[in-house]
């Protein structure tokens, strides 16, 4: 359990970490990987950087204003774009709750205070993703890079819960946030099942990304490709093949970005519940 709001800091900081570390993720930055403009340091320097943010979201209870300060405070630390958006997304909402018990307890009163969000959190999310210059999936309505948004936002005054509710199916980030965390609590249990070995990571890694078509993926090649993932991530049991597989997909541009934002949310609760690596 986390004892007080600094635990729940270093559980945020820690999940990033050990999600960044784990080697190979196929198609993601690792300690093996990097890309052109995203590092393995920068996911190091995010992490680090998001502590003094994570500690006012467990003290303070923020969640809009949270993402934007855990974006603010991570890019005093690197030049990259684009490092952290969706975990933080994730993992603010769950710091806010760190004492409400045990991980399905965080989870559910995580949802509640996305429910009692109002508009200027959705600002502020909206602030943080043009900051970070994040990729995302289109959506129809209230669009995150369209211009209108905003002001459609404060006019409608519509929170970060409500907001959510309306991204496409495929987006599972928001899907998270709605639904109260169940990907989220199924990678902890994984995590709890599979114990402390230094391979975890990496089996939660695969376990998801075997699950879980990519929106980002689904975003720039499309669902089809996005589940052959699946389907090769089940298949590949070796090291050998999870090597392959993941120049195969460094090869073909397909990042599964949100696979492993949905890793940290998973650690950070499996930490919660006294999971330790």
């Amino acid at each position: 359990m986390l004892k007080t709001p600094s635990d729940a800091a270093v559980a945020g900081c820690l999940s990033l970490l050990l999600e960044v570390s784990g080697n190979p993720k196929a198609g993601n930055v690792d300690r093996e990987h990097d890309f052109d403009d995203l590092k393995f340091e920068h996911f190091l320097a995010s992490a680090a950087g998001a502590f003094p943010a994570f500690l006012e979201v467990a003290e303070k209870r923020i969640i809009g204003e949270g993402v934007l300060r855990a974006v603010k405070e991570s890019m005093r630390w690197h030049r990259a774009e684009n490092v952290h958006f969706g975990a933080f997304l994730l993992l603010v909402p769950l710091i806010s709750s760190w004492d409400a018990g045990g991980m399905v307890d965080i989870a559910e009163a995580a949802r509640n205070r996305l429910r009692r969000t109002d508009f200027r959190d959705s600002l502020s999310v909206l602030e943080a993703f043009r900051l970070s210059n994040a990729r995302v999936v289109e959506a129809g309505e209230l669009n995150l890079k369209d211009r209108k948004t905003e002001e459609e936002i404060a006019q409608k005054k519509i929170n970060l819960y409500e907001w959510m509710k309306i991204a496409p199916e495929e987006n599972l980030i928001a899907r998270e946030l709605v639904d109260g965390f169940k990907i989220s609590i199924e990678g902890a249990k994984f995590l709890l099942s599979f114990g402390n070995s230094g391979k975890a990571v990496v089996e939660l890694y695969y376990h998801l990304l075997s699950k879980f078509p990519d929106p980002l993926v689904i975003a720039k090649m499309g669902r089809e490709y996005a589940e052959k993932i699946t389907e090769w991530a089940e298949k590949a049991r070796t090291e050998e093949e999870r090597k392959e597989l993941d120049e195969k997909l460094l090869k073909d541009g397909a990042n599964p970005g949100t696979i492993a934002d949905l890793t940290a949310s998973s650690i950070f609760l499996a930490l919660a519940e006294g999971w330790r690596i």
